[in-house]
This record gives structure tokens, sequence and C-alpha cells, in this order.
């Protein structure tokens, strides 16, 4: 009874997971499609300004110039991750306006990507040189010149090359980025027993809702091809 209701716990879990990585690995697409138990659902991939995650045409409340929240470094857009595309990432996040246009910088600290990637290797091997204060694949002398960061290795997201970052000040709270809003916690239902047979059905449920706004404020992304926007 333990172990079952523990497998019940964990496949909703899963199914939260699966979501939200989902939206990351098609955070260039305004749709996509999840396969579920014997059902494929196309599922809406834009905030409140009709856009998805990643673009480098985000509306602004105020009219102005469109804000953009792809990795960008003045000449290439989606920068494989390395030193040089985490100081573009800096570089797109410091370019980040209010609703009135007034500089609102995001202060990155923290890399998302996919578990065991070739991006998870780069970032723990480039850290180690940040945490030292030397530049990472360099042979120079001067000092780094970005601060260290988090690494937050996702087991569903599906793209090697992919990576994000973001403002956890800013992120993680109900005003901007990923929001995940539940109205019924995971619950266990109760047990039926078929009369006839004696057979024991489990199973159980929760009520949840999955979204996203003002990515754009706290969100970098890369596709990590020199190339999607």
């Amino acid at each position: 009874m333990t172990n079952i209701s523990t497998q019940i716990l964990n496949a909703l879990n899963r199914k939260k997971e699966r979501l939200a990585a989902e939206r990351l690995s098609n955070c260039f697409s305004t749709t996509w499609s999840h396969t579920g138990s014997g059902k494929t659902t196309t599922i809406t991939n834009t905030g409140g300004d009709s856009c998805e995650p990643a673009k480098t045409t985000h509306t602004r409340e105020d009219g102005g110039t469109s804000m953009n929240n792809v990795v960008y470094d003045g000449t290439t857009y989606s920068l494989p991750f390395d030193y040089a595309g985490y100081k573009a990432a800096i570089r797109t996040a410091s370019l980040f306006v209010d609703p009135r246009g007034n500089p609102m910088p995001a202060n990155l600290d923290t890399l998302v990507c996919k578990k065991g990637s070739s991006v998870a290797f780069k970032a723990k091997e480039i850290l180690g040189a940040i945490k030292k204060g030397m530049i990472p694949e360099s042979f120079d002398n001067d000092g780094t010149g970005v601060p260290a960061f988090k690494v937050l290795e996702l087991d569903y997201l599906t793209n090697d090359a992919y990576w994000a970052m973001f403002d956890s000040s800013k992120a993680l709270t109900d005003e901007y980025g990923f929001q995940h809003i539940e109205s019924e916690s995971n619950n266990l239902d109760p047990v039926n027993v078929v009369y006839k047979t004696r057979e024991m059905q489990f199973a159980g449920h929760t009520i949840f809702q999955q979204g996203f706004n003002d990515v754009a404020r706290c969100w970098v992304f890369s596709a990590g091809d020199s190339a999607t926007t």
C-alpha cells in the first residue's frame, strides 16, 4: 500500500516537472505537443505579450522599442555556452527595461540546462576558474570579469545545447517569469474495491496551472547554435 501511494505521488510530481521542462525545451515556439496517457494535447506557449518565452521582439507596455531576451553579443544570437556566451548573456540582461523604458537589468545568477549535457559539463569547468578569479579557457593573467553562478540541471529537458539563465530575485517571485499555481496539491483518492472481484483500485489527482509573464525582464535563452532567434 505504501509503495503504491508513493508511486502515485511520484507520478503526479513527474507530470508537473515534465510539463514545466517542456515549456523550456520549446522556449522558441508558440505551441508544442504534449503526449500524455493515451492523448496528445497542443499547449500554447505565449505570455501576456503574445510572444513565446525566447523572443527578440517582446513588446513593451509603453509602446517603446521591443525587448530581446535571446542571448546576443551584438553580432550573434544564441551563442553556445562558454565564457563568451556567459558574457553575452549578462550583456543581454543588462539591457532589460521596466514598463516605462527605464533601465531594469537582471542579475543572472542561475544557469538552467539538461542534466548531463555538454552545457552542464562546460558550466562546471568554467566555474572552477571563475571562482578562483581567473579567466576561463585562457592563459591570460587578467582576472575574470563575471560572477560565479549556480547550475540547475533538469532531468526532462530534451536539447543538449539549449541553455538559459535567470535572476532568482525576480524569476522566483509571483510577479515575473514562469508561474506554477496549484489550486489543489497532490491527493490520494480513496481506494475503490470492486465488489465482485475484490480488486483494489488506486488513484490520485492534482489541479494546477502553468504559464509565464514578463520573462523578458528576468530570463535569457540560447539554442546554442549561434543562429536561432
